[in-house]
């Protein structure tokens, strides 16, 4: 058994390794609402910024705002960092300011609403105070609006916006009721592949997950205030709540619906920036690896295997 959970991953760290990456966008349209995330692997946070695009075409819509509105969210998922937020009324280019840079195009062909963030973890409220604040307010925001350098967070951008300290009172600010109510709202994990078993539901800032049966019915399995990675590998649902602490959810057919194990911790993944890469192995068993740098001696970054034994909710360290 040793040979075969060796073997498989020999082929896991070749295959992680093989691969430069480079960074990207996913774009969805809800209504009104464009959502653009830019980020560097296929991290949660993608859906979760899918989410929030549809709360806030619920706001628009409650607001009766028709006109286009562009979220655009970047990701800074090498680590934690100082969030930054910025409004402006334009096409939403962003121009780089490095040199031998190649420039956006404008990415409408008349000015609209544009809100942008940059963070390691996006919210919904804030999502959403923003987006409230520039519809109610958009004469001042056009008249307000400056070009600034940012230079901040791996970004080196020109880009226009209102003034920082204006947007910091807006999310110190009260909830409105009709933010209060497009946050009551129900939003299904964005995923055109499921049809039924188990999946995630946003609603009043926390992250439902449920089973749906064949037969559409739905079950309450647990109640998250983050989700930060979700995936389904064989017949084990693995859920991290962060970077580093993880369960597993695992459908049975006796007394009880479902198995949840308990929480488990990874050492040293604070220091991971990629989403895990996760394997059945055979058996019960399901191979956990990621890399991470570190000021240890010799080859950087340093690579991790784990192995989880469903069967015996077991983490084993290698």
């Amino acid at each position: 058994m040793k040979k075969i959970i060796l073997f498989f991953l020999t082929i896991i760290c070749f295959t992680q390794n093989s691969f430069a990456h480079q960074d990207f966008w996913m774009i969805k349209d809800y209504g009104n609402v464009k959502v653009r995330i830019k980020t560097g692997f296929q991290y949660e946070e993608i859906n979760t910024a899918f989410i929030y695009g549809q709360l806030a075409q619920k706001l628009a819509s409650e607001l009766g705002y028709k006109k286009q509105i562009f979220l655009d969210f970047n990701h800074h998922y090498t680590g934690d960092c100082e969030p930054d937020y910025f409004i402006s009324f334009d096409k939403g280019a962003i121009k780089y300011t490095w040199s031998g840079a190649t420039n956006q195009k404008p990415i409408f062909d008349k000015n609209t609403i544009v809100i942008r963030q940059v963070a390691n973890m996006f919210d919904a409220e804030t999502t959403l105070k923003l987006t409230e604040y520039a519809i109610q307010n958009l004469s001042e925001i056009k008249s307000n609006q400056k070009y600034i350098e940012y230079n901040e967070n791996y970004c080196q951008w020109r880009i226009k916006t209102i003034d920082s300290t204006k947007i910091k009172n807006i999310l110190e600010s009260i909830n409105s009721n009709y933010l209060n109510s497009v946050m009551s709202s129900k939003i299904e994990r964005p995923d055109a592949e499921f049809k039924f078993g188990y999946t995630y539901y946003w609603q009043n800032d926390k992250y439902i997950v449920f089973e749906r049966d064949v037969y559409g019915k739905e079950t309450t399995v647990k109640e998250f205030d983050k989700i930060y990675d979700f995936k389904r590998v064989g017949n084990c649902i693995f859920i991290f709540t962060s970077v580093s602490d993880f369960l597993t959810l695992k459908k049975t057919y006796g007394r009880r619906p479902e198995i949840i194990s308990k929480k488990w911790t990874i050492e040293n993944a604070e220091l991971n920036y990629r989403p895990y890469k996760l394997e059945y192995i055979g058996g019960y068993k399901y191979s956990i690896y990621f890399s991470y740098n570190s000021n240890e001696e010799g080859w950087q970054p340093k690579q991790r295997n784990l192995i989880y034994d469903e069967s015996k909710d077991e983490l084993i360290k290698l």
